[in-house]
C-alpha cells in the first residue's frame, strides 16, 4: 500500500509540474458535475493525464495525511511527549521506522501538491463518490464567488454548494428544491464534460470535468470572459465586413490587396479571388481610368496616406468591364498595437452614381422649369445679369422679349389643366427652335415666357425675330386630337437703349407686352418712355384703388330708362363713380378695367349691389313711387359661388321686393360657359329678380343657349344706336335684335340714345325702352329724388 501511493505521488507530482499553467474556464458555479451532466463532452487529453492523476493522489493519500495531522495535534496537546514520541519513533523496528519516514515524506509531498493546486491559475474541485468536496483551491472559491463561511471548519458537500447557488439564482428561475434534486441526481452519474457557461454577472467560464475511477469527479473552471469578448468582437467585425454596403479593401504595405468584402465585388464586378494580390489604385489615374477622370491620381493618394496615415475624398473608380463610376473613398493605416507601426491599409469606398445623378436632378430643378424644361425665373435672372455684363464689356446690344399667350386662361379653364400644360410644352418647343442656341428662353410661370437675344445688330434684328415668333406661336396646336389656337402678345426692351439694368429691362419688356395686348393682341410692341409713364400711372391707380371701398370713396349715380311709347320712367341703372380725395372724380373707363384685372371688382360690385338696394329702400320710405333698379354684375362676380346668397341676403336686409331689382350681365360673360350660366341665372331668377343681357350684339351669342336663359330684358349696345339714322346696316341689326327678343318674350332697351331722330327711329323699329344722354346723363341720388318728385313721370 505504501509503495503504491508513493508511486502515485511521484507520478502526480511530475504530471502537475509538466502540466500547462492554465487548464480552462467557464461559468457554472460550484455545481461543476451537474453542469457537466447538462452538456457532456469528452474531456481533453491534457486534463485526463494531469488532473485525473492529481485527483487520484489527493483522494488516496488523504488517510495518511489525516493520521499525520492527528499525531501532530496529540503532540501539541501533551498527550505524547516529544521525547517519547521521538524515542518511540526511533526505537521502533526498521519496518516501523521506514513506515513513519515514508508517511512523513508522503504528507510533505501532499502538502506541496496542495500548494501547487492553490497556485494553478484556474479553479479546481474534487468531489468523491459520496458527493463530498474533498479538495479545491482558492481560485475555486474566488472564481465561483463562494463566501468563506461555506468552507469554515471543513469542506462543504456538493449539496451544500448546490443549495447556495440555487438560492442566489445561479441556475436560473424555478423551484430551488427541485433544481437541487435534479442536480444531485445527475451528479451521481458523472460523465466527461467540457462546455462554456455564463454566470449571472456575465462572467463566462470554461468548465471541464472527468470522473474518477473510485467514484466522484474532478472539475476545472477557467475564466474566458476576455477571450469570449474578443471572439464576439471578431465575429461582429466579420459580420460588418461581410455585410457592409460599402466596399472594404485590406492591403499589405506594398498596396497589394489581401482581402475584399462582397460589396467590393458588387460595386466593381471583380471577384474576390481575382482582386487578391493585385495593386489597389485609389486615385483617378489617367490612361487607366480615362482621361479627365475626377480626383487625384493613385500616387498622390498613397503619398498622402504615407505622410499622414489617412486620406479621404472623391475619386473615379473603374469597374471590371471598364466603366467608370464616381465614388467616395477613405484610406487609413492599420497600426500594430505594440509597435505602433503600420502593418496594413484599409480602404472603404462606396458607389455614389445615384447620389451624383440625384444632385444633377436637383441642380436642374433649381434652375429649370419643371413643366417645360426651360430656364426658370431664378436661372433667367442670373443669365440676364451675365448677358448684360458681357454685352457691356463687348460693346454689344441685347433684347429682352416678354411673351404672354392670348386667351390661354380660357383654354386652361374650359379644357382642363392637362391640356393647358401640353399646350405650354408645345409653345416652349417652338420658342426653343425659333432662336439660337446662345439665346436664353425661360418660363416665368403660367403662360409667361421670356427670350433674351444676345449680340443683336439693332431693332431691325429684333423685329425679324419677333415676327418669326409671332408667326410660329400663332400656328394651330394639336393637343389630344383637338386643334387649339392661341397667339402671343410680345413686349420688347433693348439694352442699352431702354435701360442698362437687368431688372429694369424686364420691367420695360413687361410694360410693352401689356401695351401689345391693349392694342389688340397678337402683336409685338417696343418699349417707349410713354409706356413707362403709363405703367407708372397704372401702378399708382392700382395702389389707390385697393381699399377705396373701405375708405368710402365710391358713389352711385343713376341714369333713367324711359318707355319709348309713352315716355314715362321705367327704371334706373346704377353706375359706380370713384371720387378720390386728391384726384377728384375718376372716370369709370380708367378704373373699371383695372378693377376687373386685379379682382377688386368683386368687392366694388358687392358694394354697388348693397348700396343700390339701400337707396331704393330709402326712396320708398320717403314716399316715392317704386322704380326698377338695374345693377351690373362683372364676370368675376358671376364666378363667385356665394353670388346668389349675397343677392338674397341683400334684398332681405333692405326689405326690398325682388321684382324691383334687375341684374345686368354682359353677353360675353354668360357665353364663356353657357352651361353654368343657365344654372346661375335660373337660381337668380328663382329669387324673383329680373335678368337683362347687356351690350347685346357685341359678343357671340348662341341662339340655342339664348332661348334657355331666363331673361327679361335685352339691351342693345350703343355702338348700333350711334349711327342708326345714317347706317342701314345698324338699323337692320337693331330690327333683327328687336324681332328676336320679342319672339323670345323679352322686352328691348336701347342705350346710348342721344338725339330725337334716334328716338323716333328706335321707336319705329319696336324698341320698348330707351336710355341715353338725350333724356338724362347719370345723376346723383339727390337729383333722382327731386326728379321723381317733380319731373319724371312713372307708370
Amino acid at each position: 500500500m505504501f509503495s503504491h501511493k508513493t508511486v502515485l505521488l511521484s507520478l502526480a507530482f511530475s504530471v502537475v509540474l509538466a502540466a500547462p499553467a492554465g487548464l480552462a474556464l467557464a461559468s457554472g458555479a460550484a455545481a461543476g458535475a451537474s453542469d457537466a451532466l447538462e452538456a457532456p463532452a469528452p474531456a481533453t487529453a491534457g486534463f485526463g493525464a494531469g488532473m485525473l492523476t492529481l485527483a487520484v493522489l489527493l483522494a488516496g493519500g488523504r488517510p495518511i495525511y489525516r493520521r499525520y495531522r492527528r499525531r501532530r495535534q496529540a503532540l501539541a496537546a501533551g498527550q505524547l511527549s516529544s521525547a517519547a514520541g521521538a524515542g518511540t519513533f526511533m526505537t521502533s523496528d526498521a519496518g516501523i521506522a521506514a513506515h513513519h519516514s515514508g508517511e512523513n515524506e508522503l504528507v510533505q509531498r501532499a502538502a506541496m501538491l496542495q500548494t501547487i493546486l492553490d497556485n494553478i491559475p484556474c479553479a479546481v474541485s474534487l468531489v468523491d463518490h459520496e458527493l463530498q468536496l474533498v479538495a479545491c483551491n482558492e481560485e475555486f472559491k474566488r472564481l465561483l464567488d463562494f463566501p468563506p463561511d461555506l468552507f469554515a471548519g471543513s469542506l462543504p458537500s456538493l449539496e451544500t454548494l448546490f443549495r447556495y447557488n440555487a438560492a442566489r439564482g445561479e441556475y436560473g428561475p424555478g423551484d430551488p428544491e427541485q433544481i437541487v434534486a435534479d442536480l444531485l441526481a445527475r451528479a451521481l452519474q458523472p460523465a466527461p464534460h467540457s462546455f462554456e457557461r455564463r454566470r449571472r454577472d456575465g462572467t463566462v467560464l470554461l468548465v471541464q470535468g472527468q470522473p474518477l475511477p473510485q467514484g466522484g469527479f474532478v472539475t476545472t473552471y477557467a475564466d474566458i470572459t476576455a477571450r469570449k469578448r474578443d471572439e464576439e468582437r471578431l465575429q461582429l467585425a466579420d459580420k460588418v465586413f461581410e455585410n457592409s454596403p460599402d466596399a472594404i479593401v485590406i492591403t499589405d504595405l506594398g498596396h497589394r490587396i489581401v482581402s475584399v468584402n462582397p460589396a467590393y465585388t458588387q460595386i466593381t464586378g471583380i471577384a474576390a479571388a481575382a482582386a487578391q494580390g493585385t495593386c489597389f489604385r485609389p486615385g483617378s489615374d489617367h490612361g487607366e481610368e480615362g482621361e479627365g477622370a475626377g480626383g487625384p491620381d493613385s500616387r498622390t493618394v498613397w503619398a498622402i496616406v504615407s505622410a499622414h496615415g489617412s486620406w479621404s475624398g472623391e475619386t473615379t473608380g473603374l469597374r471590371g468591364d471598364g466603366q467608370r463610376y464616381p465614388r467616395t473613398l477613405m484610406i487609413n493605416g492599420v497600426r500594430d498595437p505594440k509597435t505602433r507601426e503600420i502593418t496594413h491599409f484599409i480602404a472603404i469606398f462606396s458607389d455614389i452614381t445615384a447620389r451624383k445623378r440625384a444632385e444633377a436632378d436637383i441642380q436642374h430643378l433649381a434652375y429649370h422649369d419643371t413643366l417645360t424644361g426651360l430656364a426658370n425665373r431664378f436661372s433667367l435672372t442670373a443669365r440676364l445679369q451675365l448677358s448684360v455684363a458681357e454685352a457691356r464689356r463687348n460693346g454689344q446690344r441685347l433684347a429682352v422679349m416678354f411673351l404672354d399667350l392670348d386667351r390661354f386662361k380660357h383654354i386652361n379653364d374650359s379644357l382642363g389643366h392637362p391640356v393647358g400644360d401640353e399646350l405650354l410644352k408645345q409653345v416652349a418647343r417652338r420658342l426653343r427652335e425659333a432662336v439660337r442656341e446662345t439665346d436664353t428662353v425661360a418660363r416665368l410661370g403660367g403662360d409667361e415666357f421670356v427670350v433674351v437675344l444676345q449680340g443683336i445688330g439693332g431693332a431691325h434684328d429684333v423685329t425679324h425675330v419677333a415676327a418669326k415668333l409671332l408667326a410660329q406661336l400663332s400656328a394651330p396646336y394639336c393637343v389630344e386630337a383637338t386643334e387649339l389656337h392661341t397667339t402671343p402678345s410680345i413686349g420688347i426692351s433693348l439694352f442699352p437703349d431702354d435701360s442698362a439694368d437687368p431688372a429694369a429691362l424686364m420691367r420695360n419688356a413687361d410694360t410693352a407686352m401689356y401695351h401689345a395686348k391693349a392694342a389688340g393682341r397678337a402683336k409685338f410692341q417696343f418699349y417707349t418712355d410713354e409706356m413707362n409713364r403709363a405703367a407708372t400711372a397704372r401702378l399708382d391707380l392700382e395702389r389707390k384703388l385697393r381699399g377705396a371701398v373701405a375708405r368710402g370713396e365710391f358713389e352711385l349715380w343713376y341714369q333713367p330708362q324711359f318707355d319709348s311709347r309713352h315716355g314715362h320712367l321705367t327704371g334706373l341703372e346704377a353706375l359706380v363713380r370713384w371720387r378720390h380725395p386728391q384726384d377728384g372724380l375718376i372716370a369709370p373707363l380708367r378704373f373699371i378695367p383695372l378693377a376687373e384685372e386685379t379682382g377688386v371688382i368683386v368687392e366694388i360690385g358687392t358694394w354697388v349691389l348693397r348700396e343700390a338696394c339701400r337707396q331704393a329702400r330709402q326712396w320708398l320710405d320717403a314716399g316715392l313711387p317704386e322704380v326698377r333698379i338695374s345693377v351690373n354684375l362683372s364676370v368675376r362676380q358671376l364666378r363667385e359661388k356665394c353670388l346668389v346668397d349675397t343677392v338674397s341676403t341683400t334684398l332681405a336686409a333692405n326689405g326690398l321686393r325682388p321684382g324691383l331689382l334687375e341684374l345686368e350681365i354682359t353677353e360675353s360673360a354668360v357665353m364663356d360657359n353657357p352651361g353654368e350660366a343657365v344654372a346661375l341665372l335660373q337660381a337668380l331668377k328663382d329669387l324673383g329678380v329680373r335678368i337683362a343681357i347687356d351690350d347685346f350684339g357685341t359678343g357671340h351669342s348662341s341662339l340655342s343657349y339664348l332661348k334657355l336663359f331666363p331673361l327679361d330684358h335685352l339691351k342693345i349696345d350703343r355702338s348700333f344706336v350711334s349711327d342708326i339714322e345714317h347706317d342701314a346696316n345698324d338699323a337692320m341689326i337693331v330690327a333683327a335684335a328687336v324681332s328676336l327678343a320679342h319672339n323670345l318674350g323679352l322686352s328691348v332697351i336701347a342705350e346710348g340714345v342721344e338725339s330725337a331722330v334716334q328716338v323716333a327711329r328706335l321707336r319705329e323699329l319696336g324698341c320698348d325702352e330707351l336710355q341715353g344722354f338725350h333724356f338724362s346723363r347719370p345723376v346723383t341720388a339727390d337729383v333722382v329724388e327731386n326728379s321723381l318728385r317733380s319731373v319724371w313721370r312713372t307708370a
